[in-house]
């Protein structure tokens, strides 16, 4: 019986805090008494890829795959290489955003084998603007990828959220995408 007593004073008090929440909730903006997120770089690969194959009309767009044929890694306290299998499965949609869904797996130098499952956007640039103005080099790139590690020295990877960026090597043939933590 004094469980359910205090149980029902317990979801009496939730229920007034929720209604005062309720009452305040985008009420003020911006909020300054909120931290935004901050980040730092835990991960920096340099992807092989070859070149590109066409799938073709589908549904939901353009579908096209990268095959990914290697590569390194490193971060710290991690390094190795990029096993070659996997691909970046992409879909150009019909307002031009391409979607990217990249799965493959990496090496650590001491053995252990970890899924990454990349998912991101890329927004290409606007066109040149009227009177002959250029367009900004790069448009939107951002992924959230997500790691599966094996349980001890790097199952941290499977416990933290991470932001993406893919950038274009020089000379062609691979990305450098870049992890950052998000604290």
């Amino acid at each position: 019986m004094r469980q359910i007593v205090w149980l029902s004073s317990l979801a009496l008090a939730a229920a007034s805090s929720l209604g005062q929440a309720q009452e305040t909730a985008g009420n003020r903006w911006p909020i300054t008494d909120v931290a935004a997120p901050t980040t730092e770089l835990a991960l920096e690969l340099y992807v092989t890829l070859s070149p590109r194959v066409e799938v073709g009309e589908s549904d939901d767009g353009v579908r096209q795959f990268i095959p990914i044929t290697g590569g390194r890694f490193s971060g710290a306290g991690i390094r190795g290489e990029v096993m070659p299998g996997g691909a970046d499965w992409q879909t150009r949609r019909r307002d031009g955003v391409v979607e990217v869904n990249a799965l493959y797996s990496i090496r650590t130098d001491d053995g252990a084998v970890i899924v990454v499952d990349n998912r991101g956007i890329i927004v290409p640039p606007p066109p040149a603007a009227v009177g002959g103005a250029a367009a900004p080099a790069a448009g939107y790139v951002r992924t959230s990828p997500r790691f599966h590690a094996p349980q001890g020295k790097y199952d941290w990877l499977n416990k933290t959220v991470f932001i993406g960026t893919i950038t274009p090597a020089t000379g062609g043939g691979a990305v450098i995408i870049r992890a950052f933590r998000v604290r």
